[in-house]
């Protein structure tokens, strides 16, 4: 999709948490546009409206005012940036419009969420541009950028992991998993990339980072930067790799120099598309059967043999550690905002709005899936349904 003609056109910016947005639109500006951002309350940066045209705030779950605010400054192209805490997609208060928008959705998590606001930006005239627009400067081609040069076991251990991440991006999990010598230690799911880092366990490990097979570069693009290399110094991470022309390095030289100083191989690496080892789910509507699909393709993959869900968000999946883990790590991701969701829902009812009440989180597993006493015991703790 090529750049709108600064001469004619303005672009409007949803901005959330992080880096991101800052340098979108100090690329914007380079390139001579008219910037408009509508910034997340509690996630935007307070550094970000001296830069733009015009700014202003909206709460997570809001619609129709960005939009309209968009419509006042004659914004005609739109792109997504910035981080949105997982958390919003059970805790927003969405707006009349929102609740529409997604009242249309069988199944939520962030490419439905996403996917159905480009889809309501076009319906008013506006184009959803790439959240990579103004930003080919920092996706790195294929190389070696920093750190150590890999050695064959590793660039070995790097194609099997990237390999099994992009399976793992085709069944919707995440977009990251660790890697131990040729087996899993361990698979992003809701909460992100540096959970997985600290959960990979002993090191050495590999990060690996790709994108969905058809991904849709509009929203959710996979993002390196210093933090993410400082996640992986703690943990004794040695290899970093992601995939070339699709993946966001920020502060490249702040983690170049990170990635040197602490020994981390760092190199971008081409990902043909040679097909599918599993099958893309589709939508499963129930949570149960969703979680046991999920784990019936991780079997399949050699990963792990159970799944956690909830309201069709994959929350953890099981690797060779085992389901110990994945409830663990499942109860301690939904822990803190499970209260939240029950006072959400019940404000709710008291407004006359209450919908379903908050579902619960559904692990199943394949036959090789054992329910033990202590599996029970924690999921309970966890808040599980097995």
């Amino acid at each position: 999709m090529e750049r709108p003609d600064p001469s004619r056109h303005v672009l409007g910016v949803l901005a959330g948490a992080g880096e991101y947005p800052r340098l979108m639109v100090e690329g914007a500006k380079r390139a001579g546009m008219r910037v408009v951002v509508a910034g997340f309350r509690g996630a935007v940066s307070d550094e970000l409206p001296p830069l733009c045209d015009a700014f202003a705030k909206f709460r997570v779950g809001s619609v129709e005012g960005p939009r309209q605010f968009f419509q006042q400054h004659g914004v005609t192209h739109v792109v997504m940036t910035g981080q949105i805490k997982p958390a919003c997609i059970y805790t927003m208060w969405p707006d009349a419009t929102a609740r529409r928008v997604l009242g249309q959705l069988d199944r939520r998590n962030a490419h439905t969420i996403f996917t159905a606001v480009c889809d309501y930006v076009a319906q008013y005239g506006m184009t959803m541009l790439p959240s990579t627009t103004f930003m080919e400067e920092v996706l790195p081609p294929p190389g070696h950028l920093a750190g150590p040069a890999p050695t064959d076991e590793q660039m070995e251990e790097a194609r099997l992991g990237m390999q099994l991440a992009r399976e793992i991006a085709r069944l919707d999990i995440g977009q990251s998993l660790m890697m131990r010598g040729r087996t899993v230690a361990c698979v992003e799911a809701y909460k992100g990339t540096n959970e997985c880092i600290r959960n990979a366990g002993e090191p050495p490990v590999t990060l690996c980072k790709v994108t969905k097979p058809g991904h849709d570069m509009r929203f959710d693009v996979p993002c390196i930067g210093l933090r993410t290399v400082q996640h992986c110094s703690a943990a004794g991470v040695n290899h970093i790799v992601f995939e070339a022309h699709r993946t966001i390095l920020f502060q490249k030289q702040a983690v170049i120099d990170h990635c040197n100083k602490h020994g981390i191989t760092l190199h971008a690496m081409h990902m043909p598309d040679d097909g599918a080892t599993v099958a893309e789910l589709g939508h499963i509507p129930d949570d149960g059967e969703h979680a046991l699909a999920l784990a019936t393709a991780l079997e399949q993959l050699g990963i792990g043999n159970s799944a956690v869900v909830c309201e069709g968000v994959v929350i953890a999946v099981a690797d060779p550690a085992g389901p110990l883990k994945c409830i663990r790590r499942a109860g301690a991701y939904m822990k803190r905002i499970r209260f939240v969701r029950l006072i959400n829902w019940l404000c709710r009812v008291l407004l006359g709005r209450p919908g379903l009440p908050p579902a619960p989180m559904v692990m199943r597993g394949t036959a090789n899936f054992t329910i033990t006493p202590e599996l029970q015991r924690a999921a309970r703790k966890a808040g599980i349904q097995l």
